[in-house]
């Protein structure tokens, strides 16, 4: 009788059928196989459930390549767990609790939003200064103290100002990690493995994202102060972890920790690296004066303009107008973390032929789609419905965008275009919330005038990416390395 067992290779795709005879030996056969057909073929034994596995999820990637994206992946995971269980219940708990029109609270993220622009130049800024783990550690060590400080207000029923002053101290050390942590993966990746070593990074945020909600929706139900201190604990955890297990991957800063360790003498200046520079940010114009880039940075601003409406104007809407309990709300950000840490990897190596603009149109439509959903969702389901469309367009939108970053920039100025983008970022993320909190309280129930003027905002964002497509090369504009800033007409 003839028996078969399948053995996955080391290789990604090759997998070795062992056919054997009783009494007559065995012959081996390499094989491959698609992504597609293993994705839907299926596991049937455990070494091919691994190889069906590794299309859903970067195992091989984390485990089996450069140990610093595990370290990074896993921080993260603490520090997005820890920043989770707060800021979907935030707003609830200043406009439930204590009352705040909603068109403060909005005004409460837009200044937080402000100096988390502030931020994120300032991270990036010094990321290329002292290196990329240092600001690393020190955004967690700071938001874990800004956590400490909102279980204090709400213990102490503190004045709403200060809320606002730790929610803007928050953010501001949050979006520092941006730039460093970006900037962290480029170094690390090169080539078409880059695109999705971003995706590993955003898995790893949005499993903290599954995670935190969940929590956060059981403690919101049993006490504000003990989910803001409990959040504050996971932030700290996060930030010692990758104090100590996170490596530095500026160029200069490895080499100046070589030359301590070796007593030698700086490396040339050949190397394409710099000696440590007095902090300044003139610099920062040059990636100001690189008008391709401005121009898909305000684009981008219009679409992180839409994507801020998952915080605060969907929390809010989805239990005061829609009616679901704070359980079901941290239900529904679980799914959307859910979605980004199965679904990333798979959707990112099926885009990976296409034009990055492509997957910036392709997202920006879903966007619109999902939240002009909303305007229909009255309980649970239609809600859930619309979370998995805005997820699929986070999904394709967000590793391009920061793919395309890189793009644009050189290796010595990878920090300093990674805070530019992250500064239209935050004002995008600004004014949103200001945006939505203001259109909550003039729309008095009426939630097609909410969410209509949002869904055209993201279609608006869909032409500028088009347009974009016409400005850049094409090599700028795929999933491999490029590191001149050059840009034409394609």
């Amino acid at each position: 009788m003839l028996q078969q067992e399948c053995f996955e290779l080391p290789d990604h795709g090759s997998i070795l059928r062992v056919e054997t005879f009783p009494a007559r030996g065995y012959s081996a056969l390499c094989t491959h196989a698609s992504v597609t057909e293993r994705i839907t073929s299926g596991p049937r034994n455990l070494p091919d459930m691994l190889g069906w596995l590794d299309n859903v999820f970067p195992r091989r990637a984390l485990f089996q390549r450069d140990r610093r994206l595990l370290h990074l992946f896993l921080g993260r995971v603490l520090g997005s767990t820890g920043f989770s269980i707060v800021i979907p219940f935030l707003s609830l708990y200043l406009h439930g609790e204590r009352g705040v029109p909603m068109s403060l609270v909005g005004g409460i993220f837009f200044f937080a939003a402000l100096a988390g622009a502030v931020g994120q130049v300032v991270g990036g800024e010094l990321t290329d200064r002292l290196g990329r783990k240092a600001v690393i550690v020190g955004s967690q060590l700071v938001r874990s103290a800004a956590f400490v400080g909102f279980g204090v207000a709400v213990l102490v029923h503190a004045p709403i100002f200060w809320f606002s002053l730790i929610t803007a101290l928050s953010a501001l050390a949050g979006r520092a990690f941006e730039p460093p942590s970006g900037a962290m993966v480029a170094d690390i990746a090169t080539g078409p493995a880059r695109a999705e070593y971003y995706a590993i990074l955003r898995i790893g945020g949005n499993l903290g994202w599954a995670i935190g909600p969940a929590i956060g929706g059981f403690l919101a139900a049993l006490s504000y102060p003990t989910l803001f201190l409990i959040a504050a604990g996971v932030l700290l955890a996060a930030g010692l972890f990758m104090a100590f297990k996170v490596e530095e991957t500026l160029p200069h800063r490895v080499a100046r920790s070589l030359e301590v360790q070796e007593a030698t003498t700086l490396l040339p200046s050949s190397t394409g690296t710099a000696p440590l520079a007095r902090f300044g940010f003139e610099e920062l114009g040059q990636a100001l004066r690189d008008a391709t880039f401005v121009r898909y940075c305000v684009i981008s601003l219009v679409l992180f303009t839409v994507m801020s409406q998952l915080i605060s104007t969907l929390s809010v809407y989805a239990v005061q107008w829609a009616g679901i309990s704070k359980l079901e709300l941290g239900a529904l950000y679980t799914l959307n973390g859910l979605m980004v840490v199965f679904l990333q990897f798979p959707v990112v190596r099926i885009l990976t032929p296409y034009r990055m603009t492509t997957a910036l149109v392709a997202g920006s439509i879903l966007y619109a789609l999902g939240y002009a959903m909303m305007g229909f969702a009255h309980g649970m389901p239609v809600l859930a419905v619309s979370m998995f469309v805005v997820t699929m367009g986070e999904i394709v939108t967000t590793p391009a965008s920061m793919n395309l970053v890189a793009n644009f920039s050189t290796v010595q100025l990878r920090g300093r275009y990674m805070g530019v983008y992250g500064l239209f970022n935050s004002f995008g993320w600004s004014i949103g919330p200001l945006i939505g909190g203001v259109m909550l309280d003039l729309a008095s129930g009426r939630s097609m005038l909410l969410w209509t003027p949002i869904g055209c905002l993201a279609l608006v964002a869909a032409v500028g990416y088009w347009d974009l497509r016409r400005r850049i090369t094409r090599t700028m504009d795929l999933n491999y390395e490029y590191t001149t800033a050059e840009t034409a007409t394609a």
